[in-house]
């Protein structure tokens, strides 16, 4: 046998040997292979929680909290051990709730600012975009005012970050046809300013497949399509979009 060749049989021999060591010392660390695979918590309610923990014989255990904007208030937002981690039957789970009181954010200034910038002023508050309502208006596709629930909202007033604003939007013929925008390739935040820009309606939204997360789906058709009829519709007609991972 050659030097090289008896040299990686010991190579491989030593690391599976290693291997093997490794395997029988985690199979003794969590009791013959009873370990438990903590499950997944995040935006379980406490109690759900608990009960979960409490069926495979873990604690639950409160040590924190923050806030996580789209998780209902109390609920887990983190666990430590993560999901999936294993552990020994009587192990404390540590969990961190989402706040219960959200914090409140002043209205950013809103008149005669583009969609574009008024979006991206109310999200940078931790507010979000609402229904876009068009008026006629010599402003043609500028914001007139923000409102919640029918009500016009003045700058600086106080909401609770991730509250939804409606933003009435100049227009100024109504009767006017515009230009259909091509979508493809954007996610659905995205297409909704470019739709509001053009002074067209959201329609249906439809995903194909599995969306594993929504706010990265991209567009991957719309209808109409750019082009048709000459690429010329009503304003406020409605565009509708597919969206895929």
């Amino acid at each position: 046998m050659s030097p090289v060749r008896k040299f990686w049989l010991q190579f491989l021999g030593l690391n599976l040997i290693l291997v093997i060591g490794f395997l029988a010392a985690l199979n003794n660390y969590t009791s013959h292979g009873e370990a438990i695979e903590v499950p997944q918590l995040v935006g379980k309610s406490l109690e759900e929680a608990e009960s979960i923990l409490g069926e495979l014989e873990l604690e639950a255990v409160v040590v924190d909290s923050q806030f996580s904007e789209g998780l209902a208030p109390a609920s887990v937002v983190a666990s430590d051990p993560f999901s999936g981690f294993l552990v020994k039957k009587g192990r404390r789970i540590y969990l961190t709730l989402n706040l219960v009181n959200l914090p409140m954010v002043s209205l950013p200034q809103l008149t005669d600012l583009s969609l574009r910038k008024a979006t991206l002023d109310l999200q940078n508050k931790g507010l979000k975009v609402g229904q876009l309502i068009y008026q006629p208006d010599i402003a043609h596709n500028v914001v007139l005012s923000g409102q919640r629930n029918g009500l016009t909202l003045d700058s600086g007033t106080l909401l609770p970050r991730g509250t939804t604003v409606d933003l009435v939007i100049g227009m100024g013929n109504m009767d006017s046809l515009v230009e259909v925008p091509s979508l493809i390739g954007l996610t659905l935040d995205e297409a909704r300013i470019f739709l509001a820009e053009s002074a067209l309606s959201l329609g249906l939204v439809n995903y194909l497949g599995e969306v594993a997360d929504s706010s990265k789906a991209q567009i991957v058709r719309q209808r109409p399509m750019p082009g048709g009829n000459k690429g010329m519709i009503k304003a406020l007609e409605y565009v509708d979009l597919w969206l895929a991972d």
